[in-house]
């Protein structure tokens, strides 16, 4: 594998090789390095757009904003804090709030600036990574621009710690440093993006197969390499954990529950998981579906490409373009991963930027094609291999701009919810304890612990938490009853086994405090 610098056609792509270079006449903008820039303050300023610091505190990105605030009050995650993914975005979170305090913004502030920032280098990385592995810089450019067509993508960019965003931001920087032949680098990217969310694993894997040429070389040590990467960031925290005397459930919560219990769970039928993803696909996408299609097909005929070079058996091994191959990969393993197991729109975070990739390099390829015949072949070069992938860009560019410029926030907002949290916060007095199950904005938003660990219970945690313990769940409540909270919050119990347990205790001893219409509070009842 060779190094290949930024601005430098690559080939073997299927793509005219002079048609990145023939754009550069155009001007200094086009310059590769400008577009990185660009892509990023796109990516920045269209995220602005979308409000992050309006939207409200909803779903999953609470429960990691909470255990990033838990960080700082010093509680360890998976002990004191109970979640399910790899620390990594949580500790992104956690170093975020630190830098925010220092200037006095709010910790939801500060974790939304971080995941602006974030997208923002997804939009440059994605561009790099797609210049590099299919040299044409109009496919690189409607490549970033695809994760941002569509608002409900954004929300999930922007509404909190999201750990798909740090695991897909490294998996691509192993791509890049694979691109380059860096090993120990994609190695260590790898990693972090599997400590971010463990199916980030699959670009270790990734790594390894090119860096091996499909396990045919062995001699350069470049497998080691990535290896050595890897075990890196991975000793770096198994370490820590371990002098926390907290191993045991790092492990027990983020690859045991996640095997034994989670995944057997939540995992639906094949046919199941198939239908779920194309609808919830839709949903988010809508009349974008389309764009999905086209990177589905561009990624097939871009795998039936190199496929066929495969078929040169060893001088293909031995090509220098072999690493293209890695871009492949990705998609098509965390796709398979889709149909084990597939919960709502986040998890398409990690093959959205594929989808532009992909797309973009389709649509480059049929326009190169159709500019060969009349009467397109007329036309001067560039344009006449690049008329429609230029025209889909300038469409794309337009698109994302005027979307993001006349979106309106509707519903719920961060301030209805500080709003609500004010009127509890009068109401609350020195050593009133509170537990919340689901609704772990309210701790966010108060900036205070919860009764125990358990911030939920569903899919199975309420009876892998009673048997990492040796009891039964029953005498959890009999804990937290023990402790009389004064306020709880008690919602999304519909995958919760011990459900009716948890809502008899509410029934019995808390009656519903409506605060701005926030019905998920409850208060103590008087005895």
């Amino acid at each position: 594998m060779s190094k290949h610098p930024l601005d430098t056609p690559v080939p073997s792509t299927g793509l005219s090789e002079n048609a990145a270079d023939s754009w550069a006449r155009f001007g200094p903008l086009w310059n590769a390095r400008r577009l990185v820039l660009i892509a990023f303050l796109i990516g920045v300023i269209v995220m602005v757009f979308y409000k992050p610091f309006d939207r409200p505190e909803v779903r999953d990105p609470p429960i990691y904003d909470y255990v990033a605030q838990s960080i700082l009050r010093g509680q360890l995650p998976y002990r004191d804090v109970i979640d399910i993914k790899g620390p990594g975005s949580q500790y992104l979170s956690a170093a975020a709030i630190s830098v925010g305090r220092a200037f006095d913004v709010r910790d939801v502030f500060a974790i939304r600036a971080l995941h602006v920032i974030l997208v923002g280098l997804l939009s440059a990385i994605t561009f790099l990574v797609a210049n590099i592995y299919l040299s044409t810089r109009v496919a690189s450019a409607i490549a970033f621009l695809i994760p941002l067509l569509r608002e409900p993508i954004a929300k999930e960019f922007i509404g909190g710690t999201q750990p798909k965003l740090p695991m897909i931001i490294f998996g691509l920087l192993t791509l890049l440093m694979i691109a380059k032949d860096r090993p120990l680098a994609a190695g260590t990217f790898s990693m972090l993006s599997c400590l971010c969310w463990q199916p980030g694993l699959l670009f270790t894997g990734t790594a390894v197969l090119i860096f091996s040429r499909y396990f045919t070389s062995w001699r350069d040590m470049k497998v080691l390499k990535v290896l050595a990467g890897a075990i890196i960031p991975l000793a770096i925290v198994l370490g820590y954990f371990l002098s926390k005397g907290a191993l045991g459930d790092l492990w027990a919560w983020t690859i045991t529950y996640n095997y034994s219990v989670f995944g057997p769970e939540a995992g639906p039928a094949l046919g199941t998981a198939i239908n779920r993803i194309w609808v919830i696909s839709r949903r988010v996408f809508e009349k974008e579906i389309l764009v999905v299609l086209v990177g589905a097909l561009g990624l097939a005929l871009f795998l039936f490409e190199r496929a066929r070079e495969r078929v040169r058996g060893r001088a293909a091994l031995e090509s220098p373009d072999l690493f293209r191959d890695a871009i492949v990969f990705p998609p098509l393993i965390y796709f398979a991963f889709m149909l084990i197991n597939f919960q709502g729109p986040p998890d398409l975070i990690p093959l959205v930027p594929f989808v532009g990739i992909f797309a973009g390099w389709l649509v480059v390829r049929f326009g190169r094609l159709a500019g060969s015949i009349a009467p397109l072949r007329k036309l001067s070069q560039p344009f006449a291999s690049e008329v429609l992938g230029v025209g889909v860009l300038v469409v794309a560019v337009a698109v994302v701009f005027v979307r993001a410029g006349k979106f309106e926030l509707r519903g719920l907002k961060l301030q209805d919810q500080d709003a609500a949290m004010q009127l509890l916060r009068e109401r609350l007095e020195p050593g009133d304890k509170i537990y919340i199950h689901g609704a772990v904005e309210v701790l966010v938003l108060l900036n205070t612990p919860n009764l125990n660990p358990y911030v939920d219970f569903d899919w199975g945690k309420d009876d892998f938490a009673a048997s990492r313990r040796g009891v039964r769940f029953q005498d959890f409540i009999n804990e937290m009853e023990a402790q009389a909270p004064k306020y709880v919050a008690i919602s999304r119990l519909r995958k919760v086994y011990h459900r009716k347990e948890l809502e008899q205790w509410v029934n019995e001893h808390y009656e519903r405090l409506d605060l701005l219409k926030y019905k998920k509070l409850y208060v103590r009842k008087r005895s």
